[in-house]
Parts: C-alpha cells; structure tokens; sequence
C-alpha cells in the first residue's frame, strides 16, 4: 500500500483527497500547513506527496524547495493543488520548472484521480 502525503490548509478538500485515496488503495495522512508536511516527511516514509501552492507557515515553493534537498526521491512525485491564485502570483512557472503537475480548483473527482494515477504509476 502506497503513503500519500497530502498538504493541505483547508480541511474539507484535504479529507475528499484522502477519501479519493483510500478508494486508490493508497494510506493518505494530511499534514495542515507546509511545516507539519516536513515534519512529516521528516518522521515517515512516503511514496508521493498532494501539496497545495499556497499554503500558511511553508508555502508550496518553499516546500518543494526543501524536499529537493532533504528527499530527493520524492521531487518528481508531488502533485500540486491550487486555485488561480497561483497563475495570479506567477507560481505556474515554478510549477513547470518542477516538471511536476498542477491540478486547478476546483476539480472534479475524475480529474483528480487521473492526476493520483499519474503520479502513483511506476
């Protein structure tokens, strides 16, 4: 069974992904801010990480910067969530540079488990 971290502020979206998840057959664990997510990754071992962009305490940048350096198996396995807020503040940019995805909300519940099945696949 795979471990997917998922970094989220709001609650509502982080448990519908965590439900998605489960169905996947996937062990979610949600971490609320981007500094509970590295202490997170610091304390467990996890296969793919769900990071939203924007994010109180460590922002999705930030976040993936320090999993770069401290989890580099894990750099090309994140899926990003975020609103327009994100093409907004120019963070689509860093987002392609990642070479990782950016799943936009709202989304469906077919988007989103397509963009787990990428990310998951072998």
């Amino acid at each position: 069974m795979r471990r997917v971290l998922i970094a989220e502020d709001d609650y509502q979206l982080a448990e519908v992904v965590a439900e998605v998840l489960t169905y996947e057959n996937c062990e979610p664990e949600i971490a609320a801010n981007g500094m509970e997510a590295l202490d997170r990754l610091r304390t467990g071992d996890y296969d793919a990480v769900v990071c939203d962009v924007m994010m109180p305490r460590v922002g999705g940048e930030a976040f993936y910067n320090a999993v770069v350096e401290q989890y580099p198996h894990l750099a090309n396995r994140i899926l990003f969530i975020s609103g327009a807020a994100t093409i907004r503040s120019g963070l689509t940019a860093f987002i392609s540079r990642t070479e990782n995805r950016l799943l936009e909300k709202p989304f469906d519940v077919d988007q989103l488990r397509a963009a787990l099945h990428e990310l998951l696949r072998p």
